[in-house]
């Protein structure tokens, strides 16, 4: 710990803070790299995507739309967070985890069911409280109503211009770390 002591110097209560803090870390970076990774390698899919609330296809880019590559990827960018702690925790804490002060807690699964619901958060966030609209054949989001009034062919695809799409990443991130802590708080 920080303040000079070890491991197994530390009352019970302060290595629940501390394994709850750690789900709470894993939460946050698993939703992150979950979403980037969906957005960039879901893009790559040869089929289109399909609206997280109708399950219809949508264009490419567009808010709220899921696909199986996507998927795919955000439980591969929730796992990498989780190795990577699995990998510092057990460099940094061997002795408590062998000693079992330490749960031993498959962060790599922990991080991959979390990016995947962070990704799902956000998929649904994005497809009710961002607009879509399709622009000369391209999806576009987070433009003001100035600029939409500039283009002829403007169509809404889907979504309300609630949040922008760093509001909505800022909303999916909260609530998977919410989600992280009660998980937790169910389990411990």
């Amino acid at each position: 710990m920080f303040d000079g002591r070890q491991m197994d110097q530390l009352t019970v209560g302060e290595r629940k803070l501390m394994v709850l803090l750690i789900w709470a870390y894993i939460g946050f970076y698993a939703c992150c790299a979950a979403d980037t990774w969906a957005s960039e390698l879901g893009a790559l899919s040869s089929d289109w995507p399909v609206l997280i609330t109708t399950l219809k296809p949508v264009p490419p880019g567009t808010n709220g739309g899921i696909s199986k590559l996507g998927l795919l990827a955000s439980f591969a960018g929730g796992a990498a967070i989780g190795l990577a702690a699995d990998i510092c925790l057990w460099i940094q804490y061997f002795s408590a985890y062998r000693s079992g002060v330490l749960p031993k807690i498959p962060y790599n699964m922990l991080g991959s069911l979390l990016g995947v619901l962070g990704s799902l958060i956000d998929s649904l966030l994005g497809a009710t409280m961002q607009a879509s609209y399709l622009v000369n054949k391209r999806v576009v989001w987070d433009v003001d109503a100035q600029e939409l009034k500039k283009a002829d062919d403007a169509k809404l695809v889907c979504g309300n211009d609630i949040l922008s799409n760093n509001m909505v990443n800022f909303v999916a991130s909260a609530l998977t770390v919410t989600l992280a802590v009660s998980f937790f708080g169910i389990i411990f």
